[in-house]
């Protein structure tokens, strides 16, 4: 697990990781000159019976506040280090409030400096310490007075802080391994090394990872945890990945590496921010903000979605336009500072992340993300029920045209079986439904769904010159997946709404609701071309035999051609079905008794011409009656299943 130190400049952090790992953890030339820690160090603590911890140790400064909030990402606990000579200064405050916005579960305090003060002066700052940490993750958390220069109150502190970390559940997270850059650098012979602490899931050598927002993809050659040789690593522990495909790739902090095809870069975050009890001017809406999430900063704008501002200690919803894309997921922790005067204003916890678009509709984001909270309210963040919120929301509004478990998955950085696992588990609660194998609705949204192609069936039946469709123009409107097309079609021939033969839609409502002259002029139809038999007139000739509309003419055949009162075995050549059954129960005849016929023999049988016959055998083809072998046909092997 990954701890961290945090509190104001000057005030002994670096000096303390030093004595509890023996590592000097100011790596930059600028930091051993000036006494002065500007980046993250890492050190691994070793406390003994197999037990190793990672410590970042964070900048105090005021003006590497950026770099404190990047090491903080994946941190099990703290340590908030204060100076009994000086006390609780700024950058305790501010580093205690990123801390306690960023999640940080749990920590205790070093009160360094103990040589250069009184008794009555560390008691004093004791009780400051203990007033200042209350209602924060410190709340009760012990104080320990010590001195890195004569070591008194070292080893009490060193065995407390033992005791706790023995004590601390081990937090897990499976999922989708994803990992915010904290440095990277080439090393000879090796290529390029990127290191961070991961935020979940785990790596191993040889695994394909991808580096987001940029989507470049490369292969981890060789891993160190804890700066040892390791074969694989995961959440919380501080790791070093090779990565030798990257060495052209400008992968800079800010990035993440990720398992490919899950992360992309979003403009948009939709959020619950919290703002800190010290704010002062208040948010104000539309204003400019940095925005720090895992171990990026990105300039940004504040919409505040409930009020126009937001006061000390407020919370409230907002959406945060970003300037770049930044790889960040739902549920990810941040921090807005003001960029002037320099100052930490709030924080909280990304509910949506919007890649592509425009901003939603105020009112109704606003709807969404309250329920959305009002549903997470009482589910754990370590809970399956957690999970399957998640999920039910990700179905209802993210994918509302449904989706795969493999989609499910990789919108909301679930492992695969996870993802199967929690929709059969809410498929089979009916909170939503697997309309066909491997694809699931919600049930909301498929109800809206369902009434839109009711709709849809209404608003068609309204015209006066359509009886019936092709499959592909009466979907043309609504733009669905097949799998949701497949289940709603269904629905719709259950309802009794449409008939489907073939890829053609008869709309039975239109059909139920024909005029009498319009059923006169089908009875005329008919009685065409049971007279006509095999010398039936093409169907374009029939409105002027008729003295009709080609319109009127046109979807009436639909409905005699969907009912199988008439047959079309070709743009020009059509049959009632008595004659049709006539000529296929010929051809079955007449291939049974001599192996075989051909067009020649079977015009004369019917007493027709050559294209009626050519007509008839080749629709017979098609109906996989017969087969074709050369200028004759023969029976297919199966073709009883397939008589009219």
């Amino acid at each position: 697990m990954m701890l961290c130190t945090a509190g104001h400049v000057d005030h002994g952090k670096t000096r303390l990781v030093g004595l509890l790992t023996g590592c000097a953890t100011d790596r930059l030339k600028e930091e051993k000159e000036r006494g002065l820690t500007i980046d993250l160090g890492f050190a691994p603590c070793m406390l003994g019976d197999g037990l190793c911890v990672g410590i970042v140790d964070v900048p105090g400064h005021e003006k590497f506040i950026k770099n404190m909030v990047a090491g903080v990402s994946g941190i099990d606990m703290a340590v908030l280090v204060v100076a009994a000579d000086d006390g609780i200064m700024p950058q305790t405050i501010e580093h205690v409030q990123i801390m306690q916005l960023l999640g940080v579960p749990q920590g205790m305090v070093a009160l360094t400096k103990t040589d250069l003060v009184t008794a009555e002066r560390v008691a004093e700052v004791q009780v400051a310490v203990h007033d200042f940490v209350r209602d924060t993750f410190l709340d009760g958390a012990p104080v320990c007075p010590l001195s890195s220069e004569t070591g008194e109150g070292v080893f009490e502190f060193y065995d407390l802080l033992k005791a706790r970390i023995r004590g601390l559940a081990r937090r897990k997270k499976q999922g989708v391994f994803r990992m915010p850059v904290e440095r990277t650098f080439v090393q000879r012979g090796f290529g390029s090394v990127i290191t961070g602490i991961p935020v979940a899931g785990s790596v191993r050598a040889g695994h394909q990872v991808e580096l987001a927002p940029e989507g470049i993809v490369g292969r981890v050659r060789a891993i160190q945890r804890f700066l040892r040789n390791a074969d694989e690593g995961a959440y919380g522990q501080c790791l070093a990945l090779n990565i030798p495909e990257f060495g052209k790739a400008d992968v800079q902090r800010g990035q993440v590496l990720c398992e490919p095809g899950y992360l992309r870069g979003a403009s948009l975050l939709h959020v619950l921010v919290q703002a800190v009890g010290s704010l002062d001017p208040p948010l104000r809406n539309a204003e400019a903000v940095k925005v720090h999430t895992g171990t990026s900063e990105i300039a940004a704008t504040v919409y505040l979605l409930e009020e126009r501002t937001l006061g000390p200690g407020g919370s409230g919803l907002a959406t945060l336009l970003l300037q770049r894309r930044v790889a960040a997921a739902a549920h990810d922790r941040f921090i807005l500072r003001r960029p002037s005067p320099a100052a930490t204003v709030a924080g909280g916890e990304i509910l949506e992340v919007q890649c592509e678009g425009t901003r939603p509709r105020r009112a109704v984001l606003t709807e969404r993300l309250q329920g959305y909270c009002a549903a997470l309210k009482d589910a754990p963040r370590d809970d399956a029920t957690f999970v399957e919120r998640r999920v039910l929301h990700c179905l209802q509004f993210s994918m509302p045209l449904g989706g795969s478990p493999d989609s499910v998955a990789r919108h909301l950085f679930l492992g695969q079986e996870e993802a199967r696992s929690h929709l059969a588990l809410l498929a089979a609660q009916d909170q939503i439904v697997e309309i066909e194998a491997d694809y699931f609705c919600h049930g909301a949204a498929l109800a809206d769904y369902l009434r839109q192609a009711e709709a849809h069936v209404s608003e068609l039946e309204n015209r006066p010159t359509q009886l019936a469709l092709t499959l592909s123009e009466f979907q043309h409107k609504l733009e669905w997946p097949q799998p949701l097309w497949r289940y709603v079609m269904s629905a719709l021939v259950k309802s009794g709404l449409i008939e489907i033969r073939g890829h053609r839609v008869l709309l039975s409502g239109a059909v139920r609701n024909l005029s009498p002259s319009d059923h006169r002029l089908m009875d005329a139809i008919v009685g065409v071309f049971e007279q006509a038999g095999f010398h039936a007139p093409r169907p374009e000739e029939l409105p002027a035999m008729l003295k009709a509309t080609p319109a009127a003419v046109g979807k009436l055949l639909d409905v005699l051609y969907h009912h199988r009162v008439l047959v079309r075995l070709s743009s020009n050549v059509v049959l009632d079905y008595v004659h049709y059954r006539q000529a296929q129960d010929l051809v079955v005849e007449l291939v049974r008794e001599n192996g075989q016929v051909d067009s020649a023999d079977f015009k004369h049988h019917i007493d027709s011409s050559r294209k009626y016959a050519l007509a008839i055998l080749d629709f017979l083809d098609t109906q996989r009656l017969t087969v074709r072998f050369d200028n004759v046909r023969k029976l297919a092997p199966d073709y009883e299943v397939h008589l009219l």
